[in-house]
């Protein structure tokens, strides 16, 4: 059973970005073969076989991890620390495709490198199985978002930082239109294929909603750790 682990620093966790579903398991998947607190190599490979296995992915996974690589070279991160917001790259240079054997070498960005390598605190740590049968970007990206908060198992964020870390601010205005296309779907797909139970609430100033509250556990029997 796949027992890696993904780490990030929350200021990734809550940075804004939009990647794939793909995308962002090829970055799971890379940063559960490493050790978080040690100086992770800056260029990694990941064999399609790999890919396969970590992220659950039944058919075309060598497809998958071609189109993975492509949409990871053009994607940008807005995130903000102690000092500063920024935009940056995941990935320093293109990704380099070798087909014959199937697999990809990425090169992390140096400004990404710091979120990601040596973490002594501020970070947020969950099992790649957990995440590995998640079929949308926005689960993907939820569960993060609420796992920040696991030693709680509540989180109330507001609605322009959750369309921000999904990199959807500007779509969906409409609240309605978001919750029927991002916020039910997500929490749907997590409550069946991830191992956490989640309900939230809407939070609202006069007839507008604000935020949203999350409330959160684990569900035992997905849970299986050992």
């Amino acid at each position: 059973m796949n027992n890696l682990s993904v780490t990030k620093s929350n200021y990734l966790i809550d940075a804004s970005y939009k990647l794939n579903t793909q995308a962002q398991k090829l970055v799971l998947a890379c940063l559960g073969k490493v050790d978080p607190r040690a100086e992770i190599p800056k260029e990694m490979t990941l064999t399609a076989s790999e890919y396969a296995e970590l992220m659950g992915v039944k058919h075309n996974a060598r497809r998958d991890l071609y189109k993975a690589a492509d949409a990871l070279f053009d994607a940008v991160i807005t995130i903000t620390d102690e000092t500063e917001t920024r935009r940056v790259r995941w990935i320093q240079a293109d990704v380099k495709k070798h087909k014959g054997e199937g697999s990809v070498t990425i090169q992390w960005s140096d400004n990404v490198l710091k979120y990601i390598s040596e973490l002594k605190s501020r970070f947020t740590t969950y099992k790649l199985r957990h995440i590995a049968e998640l079929q949308s970007a926005h689960s993907i990206r939820l569960y993060e978002l609420l796992m920040k908060f696991n030693s709680t198992g509540e989180r109330v964020i507001y609605l322009d930082d959750f369309k921000s870390a999904l990199g959807i601010s500007d779509k969906y205005p409409e609240f309605k239109i978001l919750k029927r296309a991002v916020i039910k779907p997500a929490v749907e797909e997590l409550n069946q294929r991830s191992d956490l139970i989640i309900k939230y609430e809407t939070i609202k100033q006069g007839r507008s909603v604000i935020a949203l509250g999350f409330e959160f556990k684990q569900n035992k029997q997905m849970k299986l750790d050992v």
